[in-house]
């Protein structure tokens, strides 16, 4: 038996999960932790590091500001020496212009999608940016075709408080009514349900463009709530994983989906 460590670096928190690997078995979630983005983010991971067995492996996927993302790369580094993999190659092929400088967290999320599914799908995280991608089957290894990237319901809220004189900054909530009786329904309802809308659209466009018109659809991200009620395309296959960067870093790392739940 093993321990590995996933750790998924965003503009707003880093997620921790532990796993368990048995030999011969799928990855078994075992532990987790959740930090915002801040000045005691590195201290607060290694002594969560710290707290449990010494992990046979960690993998770091980071699309944070490069000042953080060196300051817990260093950290890890030091204290975890060759166990700590920092940039894990994906088995992904980037199919676009300038695959060095797509996201970390859309590569993994895409082959965490391919480790799921195995199959071609559309891939939708919805974090402090939404990002609609296309993965498409191929004969050596999954092709990530690109996609589009959309700003987060939070990023919408704090830009329509701070673009308009007159405008309050609010909580964008799940199921609002898209006719707000006064100006913080509105807001809410700009936020949420123009969302909403974008990402059908983008979901749609993608899926022509890509040829994967009726691929299934992989969802994961902290704002899903705000995009999956009601449920954007009930007639074709919907598959939540809340965990969807860090599979593709188990499967970076040689190791299985994890069994659903």
């Amino acid at each position: 038996m093993s321990d590995l460590v996933t750790l998924d670096l965003g503009n707003s928190r880093l997620k921790l999960r532990r796993w368990r690997v048995r030999s011969g078995g799928a990855p078994e979630l075992a532990g987790a932790a959740t930090f915002p983005a801040g000045p005691e983010l590195v201290a607060q991971a290694v002594a969560e590091l710290e707290r449990a067995a010494e992990p046979a492996v960690l993998a770091l996927s980071s699309v944070a500001a490069p000042a953080v993302e060196d300051a817990l790369v260093a950290a890890l580094d030091l204290r975890f020496g060759a166990r700590f993999v920092a940039r894990p190659s994906a088995p992904i092929e980037l199919a676009v212009r300038f695959p060095e400088r797509v996201g970390r967290d859309r590569v993994f999320a895409a082959l965490g999608a391919w480790s799921r599914l195995g199959a071609s799908a559309l891939v939708v995280d919805a974090g402090t940016c939404v990002t609609v991608d296309a993965l498409a089957a191929a004969a050596s290894a999954p092709r990530f075709l690109g996609g589009a990237i959309a700003p987060g319901p939070a990023l919408l809220a704090a830009a329509l408080a701070s673009g308009g004189a007159r405008l309050t900054a609010v909580e964008p909530r799940p199921g609002v009514p898209a006719l707000g009786r006064d100006t913080e329904e509105a807001l809410r309802s700009g936020i949420v349900v123009g969302l909403r809308g974008a990402v059908r659209e983008l979901i749609t466009e993608i899926g022509r463009e890509a040829g994967l018109e009726t691929a299934p659809l992989v969802w994961t991200g902290g704002a899903l709530p705000l995009l999956c009620e009601p449920a954007l395309f009930p007639e074709r296959r919907n598959h939540v994983e809340p965990e969807l960067v860090h599979l593709g870093l188990l499967a970076a790392l040689g190791h299985p989906a994890p069994a659903v739940p």
